[in-house]
């Protein structure tokens, strides 16, 4: 069971966290609303369905701005407790900083975990249904399911790529297919197949491809034969995978952006950029703990100050952070430095800055 002491800390640090999360996500919201208030308005939108929309969009807005706010609840709690000298009288007490901090670390920690499940599990299907409410509920558009997609270009497995004019769902066809196989040869990216038909059905056996021809490419010459059907096993795309948009790779999950990433490998293209955001997704949740600690260490060592001082050390320290973010996802972007050490560029600068002060403040 916790102390007194334990519980006393873990409040003041709990309300003020509360207090930080509250203020960054209500002018996020303000922000977004102000953006968004023109396509709201043309729509007719109700207050339930702008509400809904927002609703949705919460998980993601919470995790983006977790950090931020984690930075400025140590800040602020510890900065509160300094002010009454109850960190002194701690401290009397034959108490170390980390003794004290201890609490507030943990419930960081704990949070680091959840905002990592949230974004692997909640983010990706809340952001669908934002989407969805958008584009279906507010802009009243059919939905993609049942309406059928148009300019079909999806990134199979194998090195596939699916181009069509028309998908329809009932019964299952693509209108004016090539499916153009790619394969990586002398560190280029080559196109050694492909298949073009007017018309492509999927039945029990896959899809079959009707009336068109299947072109082979070699290295000096191109070899074309018609057919009045034409099935592969290897494409085994379902027709659910054409129905809806890919979604963006921004807001997939872990597993989700791995699988797409081996897709465009096995085609040949380059994957650097979605490796990035791939080690980004498990570096950007640790950075919760990484502010508590900073934020912790900067309170105890602050010997005066205002809650204004507090909240301007903590937006700057954020936007600190975010910047060696893009730094790094800039660096890695552009081949400079290996994909895992551009997502974790800002985790490593911040966290070494404040495991010095955490030992410092130790000594």
């Amino acid at each position: 069971m916790l102390r007194i002491l334990d519980r006393h800390v873990l409040g003041e640090f709990a309300l003020y966290l509360s207090l930080g999360l509250a203020t960054f996500v209500g002018i996020y919201l303000v922000v977004d609303l102000f953006e968004k208030i023109d396509t709201f308005v043309d729509h007719h939108a109700s207050a339930r369905l702008i509400f809904d929309y927002y609703l949705y969009s919460l998980p993601l807005i919470l995790v983006q701005v977790l950090p931020v706010a984690m930075l400025l609840g140590a800040i602020l709690s510890f900065g509160h407790l300094r002010k009454l000298n109850e960190i002194t009288a701690m401290q009397s007490c034959g108490l170390s900083p980390l003794r004290i901090t201890m609490a507030p670390l943990a419930l960081a920690a704990l949070l680091t975990a959840a905002a990592y499940g949230v974004g692997e599990v909640v983010v990706p299907e809340a952001y669908m249904r934002q989407q969805e409410t958008l584009d279906v509920k507010i802009k009243r558009r059919r939905p993609q399911s049942s309406l059928g997609r148009s300019d079909i270009h999806y990134m199979g497995r194998g090195g596939r790529v699916y181009v069509a004019q028309q998908f329809q769902p009932q019964p299952p066809q693509m209108i004016d297919l090539s499916v153009q196989q790619f394969e990586a040869r002398g560190g280029k990216r080559r196109m050694v197949r492909r298949a073009d038909a007017a018309r492509a059905a999927y039945g029990p056996h896959g899809w079959t491809l009707s009336d068109g021809f299947l072109r082979l490419f070699r290295e000096d010459r191109e070899l074309a034969i018609a057919f009045r059907r034409y099935r592969d096993s290897r494409h085994v795309e379902a027709p659910d995978e054409f129905a809806r948009p890919e979604s963006d790779p921004f807001h997939m999950s872990r597993a989700d952006l791995r699988n797409y990433i081996e897709r465009i490998r096995e085609g040949g293209a380059a994957v650097r950029q979605y490796e990035v955001d791939y080690h980004l997704r498990a570096a950007f949740p640790l950075a919760n703990l990484i502010m508590v600690l900073l934020g912790t260490c900067l309170s105890l060592r602050i010997k005066r100050g205002t809650t204004a001082l507090g909240f301007g050390l903590s937006v700057s320290l954020g936007f600190a952070y975010y910047g060696f973010l893009r730094v790094g996802q800039a660096l890695g972007y552009n081949g400079n430095v290996p994909p895992l050490l551009a997502a974790w560029l800002g985790n490593i600068v911040f966290g070494a800055g404040g495991g010095l002060l955490f030992w410092r403040v130790n000594r």
